[in-house]
């Protein structure tokens, strides 16, 4: 069950159960968790899905170290008794100097002192050598991936006028090479409803009533929910999985590598519908509904979301579909015996959630409360992300016959 706790009143009930239900849970500041903490650093990548670069190319070294399941790109050689942590700490390094290279010199710093924690020399240097041809598979792979350059910009509509001065974020990734799909419009979804539709005129009225900056009928729960996830990337529960009891490093580059492909593909799929849809944002469609041709509507001039609006289409959720996607990566990962995702908010409280499925909600119906989405929206990108998710479990890393 989703919950909602002050850390005053709970301070003593998670030192008594959360931390001690997690304290064998693995070495969790692991070779993968290191990397993926450097990635993170990366401010302006030459490749958008770099972090699943990173990820895909640290697991094909790890695999082929320990060959478990069927790699993404090809086999790659390594000698017996290659280190893994070597392999998968020069997999990301060589990912991370081609799409960060203002950063290379703390890269190679960091590289220097993943191999130095390898006592063995033979070890470290067969798993340096797998790592480089796994990096080299992964950059091989997506040199076609279209995921360079920044987004463009708005044309002028004539000399003199003033035209948006900012870019049409995410057209880029919408024509992004896909990892898991076969093509950027697979999980494209139906279009949103007609506007005379009964279904257009109450999510309206519900988004302007919930989403509203001083909504009268909004919940604190319901703010706290719509601020927390506005600001974040969906991606922060993934971590806290890796290193839990009787897993092998292999299965979890496994698992970060099928979630980051998963996430990126999200991006992909929803960047594509929504520069197909071009479907209005709520504060647009509140502030002109009298033109929507739907006698139950009604427009508020001065209406304002709590949350600011992305500056891109509407349809369909991007949050939702990237939380879908990660959800179901991680609900097939785990199973029934998926941990408590527990996060943390700058004003002293932690959301809880028991199963994946409370995690892609609550993602999910934030979107709403923000006054950024319709629900019909939310409905949409959740189901686009979970199938995305679950399609990666079913195309990729299938386990090796022994």
């Amino acid at each position: 069950m989703r919950s909602v706790v002050r850390l005053s009143l709970l301070c003593a009930a998670i030192s008594a159960s959360f931390v001690s239900g997690n304290a064998n849970a693995g070495v969790v500041n692991n070779v993968l968790t290191q990397w993926r903490g450097l990635a993170e650093k990366c401010e302006d990548p030459r490749q958008r899905d770099f972090h699943a670069m990173v990820n895909v190319a640290m697991f094909e070294a790890v695999n082929a170290v320990s060959p478990t399941y069927t790699p993404y790109t090809k086999p790659i050689p390594a000698a017996k008794g290659s280190s893994p942590e070597a392999a998968a700490a020069r997999a990301a390094h060589d990912v991370l100097v081609l799409v960060c290279e203002d950063m290379k010199d703390q890269f190679d710093a960091a590289l220097k002192k993943s191999l130095e924690s390898v006592a063995d020399t033979k070890a470290r240097d067969n798993g340096e050598k797998a790592g480089a041809l796994a990096a080299a598979a992964v950059i091989a792979a997506r040199a076609d991936s279209k995921a360079e350059g920044k987004d463009p910009v708005y044309p002028p509509t004539s000399a003199g006028v003033y035209s948006p001065t900012m870019r049409r974020v995410g057209m880029t990734i919408s024509k992004q090479k896909p990892w898991i799909m076969k093509t950027q419009d697979e999980m494209r979804p139906v279009a949103p409803p007609d506007l005379k539709s009964e279904v257009w005129a109450r999510d309206l009225e519900e988004v302007k009533r919930l989403g509203a900056k001083k909504s009268k009928e909004r919940t604190t729960e319901q703010t706290d929910v719509g601020k927390f996830w506005a600001g974040r990337n969906v991606r922060i529960v993934i971590n806290q999985l890796i290193g839990r009891p009787g897993r092998s490093l292999v299965d979890d580059a496994r698992f970060l590598a099928l979630a980051e492909m998963a996430w990126a593909d999200s991006y992909v799929a929803m960047m594509d519908g929504k520069y197909h849809y071009m479907f209005w944002r709520p504060v647009t469609a509140i502030r002109n509904a009298d033109t929507d041709g739907n006698d139950a509507t009604t427009p508020e001039l001065q209406w304002e979301p709590m949350t600011e609006t992305p500056a891109h289409p509407e349809y369909p959720c991007g949050h939702c579909a990237s939380a879908g996607a990660v959800g179901a990566v991680i609900e097939n990962e785990f199973g029934a015996g998926a941990p408590p995702l527990v996060l943390e908010m700058e004003d002293a409280m932690l959301r809880r959630y028991d199963t994946p499925q409370e995690y892609i909600d609550d993602v999910s119906i934030s979107r709403l409360y923000a006054g950024v989405h319709y629900r019909f929206s939310v409905e949409a990108g959740r189901k686009t992300g979970v199938d995305i998710g679950k399609v990666a479990a079913q195309r990729y890393f299938m386990p090796l016959a022994k």
